[in-house]
């Protein structure tokens, strides 16, 4: 006989949701937040990571065999939390890219902050899930470059966070499409996989 998993995951699934706020108030929640009793210690939140990524929707010209990717980018997060689930976020992030245009190959260097907010969703066993929406505004900082272009775009992302006490270690996957054109005839929507630790005080 087969047996329907995708419900009954489901129902299991609903059912930590629901348990996790009551759990969490016995100690085995996700959260590091000390008692009413006590002032509380992790107001602000400091992330460090780095992270590497493709760039999709990049084909401009016929017959054109060319990539472009983001070999590496390092970014740093300011968060102010708001309540239990919503932090408002700062970041500031550097980044190399890497472009292959018909046989030639370039890359460019980038630097720029993204303001934003990011909604926590508690687990069970300090573990949580994050949404994060942000506003890129970068600035191609490549000196051969003479436009110098000025980027703005839209951060969407998903994470996964395990915190012990004030230290955490997070995944997390993001795509962000420009409102511009990244370069002539064409935009690019990059999606970025990365990898960090944070901080709680």
């Amino acid at each position: 006989m087969k047996i329907k998993k995708f419900p009954v995951m489901g129902c299991v699934l609903s059912l930590l949701a629901l348990s996790a706020p009551v759990l969490a108030q016995d100690g085995y929640g996700w959260e590091t937040t000390p008692s009413a009793q006590s002032g509380p210690t992790d107001r602000f939140y400091l992330g460090f990571s780095l992270a590497e990524g493709a760039y999709f929707s990049y084909d401009y010209c016929d017959g054109c065999d060319s990539y472009i990717a983001a070999p590496l980018e390092f970014e740093v997060t300011l968060g102010f939390r708001l309540n239990r689930f919503l932090y408002l976020d700062l970041a500031a992030n550097w980044a190399t890219d890497y472009y292959d245009y018909a046989g030639h190959d370039y890359v460019s260097y980038m630097a720029g902050v993204r303001p934003g907010i990011r909604l926590v969703f508690p687990l069970l066993f300090h573990r949580s899930i994050y949404l994060r929406a942000a506003f890129p505004l970068y600035f191609n900082l490549d000196d051969a470059d003479a436009a110098k272009r000025v980027l703005v775009g839209l951060l969407l992302g998903v994470g996964y966070e395990i915190v012990w006490g004030s230290v955490g270690l997070f995944g997390e996957v993001d795509i962000m499409p420009y409102f511009v054109e990244v370069f002539p005839g064409y935009n690019v929507i990059p999606t970025i996989g990365r990898l960090g630790v944070s901080f709680r005080f």
